[in-house]
């Protein structure tokens, strides 16, 4: 009897003690992408998943920027390059588009340029998300075309995410109303606040790499890492969730 008791507590103390260290992972994900990486030339379904609400408070709404690719901040293995996306994805602009889906949120939309190419997109309206759930916020990831004379082996986009809970002006940011999953060195309202224990860090983004499917020979064994970021202008741009062409956040 004593073993058979000694067992079932061991595994009930198992099962909490696994459940509390998953609930403490959870509280403190990132909104992050499902699939992280994908392959030249391959079509994925994607999520973005938002990791948590703010604090207690659920999340009302999403909004998602993808860098342009025209006047981001594009490095080649660490040295500033001077020229676009284009230079190493042929076909960027329509590449990510808003999958419609009514699971978390009611209202969506994508947010184009004048040229109709996909900058990003937003989800919010109808049942509000619970702080202690995750979320899937589905868009769709076209087959990537690397430019031929190009040597990049990957392409590391950063995506931009904030998770709004309450409706403010941007004066009422604040960890209780929005989770900017951003950069937090480019000067914007939208930047993710800096980590006073890791000043250097700046891992708020969701990172989307485009790995080659085969580099030419003349590029040598490895080739070249790409990273885009944004442009502080285009957060400051696109990062604003707009309904029938009024802002509706941040509140004017």
């Amino acid at each position: 009897m004593y073993k058979k008791n000694h067992k079932l507590n061991f595994i009930a103390t198992s099962f909490i003690t696994s459940t509390i260290a998953l609930m403490s992972t959870s509280s403190l994900a990132h909104t992050r992408l499902e699939v992280p990486e994908v392959t030249e030339g391959v079509r994925v379904t994607n999520n973005v998943v938002i990791g948590h609400g703010c604090g207690e408070r659920n999340v009302i709404g999403t909004s998602v920027v993808f860098p342009d690719g025209v006047d981001s901040t594009i490095t080649v293995d660490g040295a500033p390059h001077s020229g676009k996306i284009t230079d190493f994805i042929e076909n960027w602009g329509n590449l990510n588009q808003k999958i419609y889906s009514t699971a978390v949120f009611k209202f969506q939309d994508e947010k184009t340029d004048n040229l109709g190419n996909v900058l990003g997109f937003w989800a919010g309206g109808g049942d509000s998300l619970p702080h202690n759930l995750a979320g899937f916020i589905p868009f769709r990831v076209s087959a990537a075309t690397f430019k031929a004379d190009s040597c990049a082996a990957s392409v590391k986009v950063y995506v931009s995410i904030a998770d709004i809970c309450e409706i403010t002006s941007i004066s009422g940011f604040s960890a209780d109303t929005v989770n900017f999953w951003t950069h937090n060195n480019l000067g914007t309202p939208y930047d993710r606040a800096v980590d006073p224990a890791n000043p250097t860090a700046d891992d708020g983004p969701a990172p989307l790499t485009f790995m080659r499917a085969a580099l030419p020979a003349s590029c040598g064994a490895t080739g070249q890492t790409v990273e885009i970021k944004p442009s502080a202008a285009q957060i400051n741009r696109d990062m604003p969730i707009k309904l029938n062409g009024a802002q509706v956040w941040p509140a004017p």
